[in-house]
């Protein structure tokens, strides 16, 4: 079968998520981030990475699976969107066309 790709954007709740963390939304990141390496390392990531304008934060996500509906579960079983701390704000299929190597 083959896998199909989508590209999602998940943005934090509250403006002030980078500048004024709250000690809860500092745990659920670091399971955010142990998630996302679990996705990795189950070859079901292709990449993921914060925006660095502490203004307007959002994160970037790749993921790959059979399916929308497989790759939308991955995403909203994420502990930052599952908790409410994140949200979905873009997602659609995507088809790489030229990758480069780390």
């Amino acid at each position: 079968m083959d896998l199909e790709y989508y590209y999602v954007i998940i943005k934090p709740t509250r403006d002030d998520f980078i500048t004024n963390p709250k000690k809860e939304d500092n745990e659920i990141m670091s399971d955010h981030f142990t998630y996302l390496k679990k996705l990795l390392a189950d070859d079901k990531l292709l990449l993921a990475g914060p925006t660095l304008i502490e203004t307007d934060p959002f994160g970037v996500i790749i993921v790959k699976t059979e399916s929308e509906k497989k790759a939308r579960d991955l995403v909203e079983n994420d502990p930052s969107v599952k908790t409410g701390i994140q949200k979905i704000i873009d997602f659609r299929r995507f088809r790489p066309s030229l990758m480069g190597k780390k």
